[in-house]
């Protein structure tokens, strides 16, 4: 268990950064802040989290960022959020109260099951 635990300290320190940067683009974009009235670095940023080119001060000038290190060190980071999140279910269970763990666990499932039910609509 000590092996496991110093696993999810150290896959989550890693990636840490990126994924931040992740869940916050994905937070902005959910809301479309990133064109409009945005700031320029909204925008910039935006471009690395939904599309493969990355702009800089020309919008007519496009890198691409399409590389397999770069794809490969994504797939690695989602492989490692993946093990760091069950690793972290395990040690609530073996280190918390395992009803309240199973009750949060539960919660986590149900509320956007009951969300999506309640607020999901057709479109059109």
């Amino acid at each position: 268990m000590k092996f496991l635990r110093r696993l999810h300290l150290y896959l989550g320190c890693f990636f840490a950064p990126m994924l931040l940067f992740f869940s916050i683009s994905g937070i902005w974009q959910v809301y479309g802040l990133q064109w409009g009235s945005a700031p320029n670095w909204f925008t910039y940023l935006s471009t690395i989290h939904m599309g493969h080119q990355l702009f800089w001060k020309d919008p007519t000038k496009a890198y691409s960022l399409s590389s397999s290190y770069l794809e490969f060190f994504v797939v690695l980071m989602a492989a490692s959020l993946v093990i760091s999140i069950i690793l972290g279910i395990i040690m609530a269970f073996k280190f918390g109260r395992g009803t309240l763990a199973l009750a949060s666990l539960a919660g986590g499932v149900i509320v956007p099951l009951v969300l999506i039910l309640l607020f999901a609509h057709k479109v059109s």
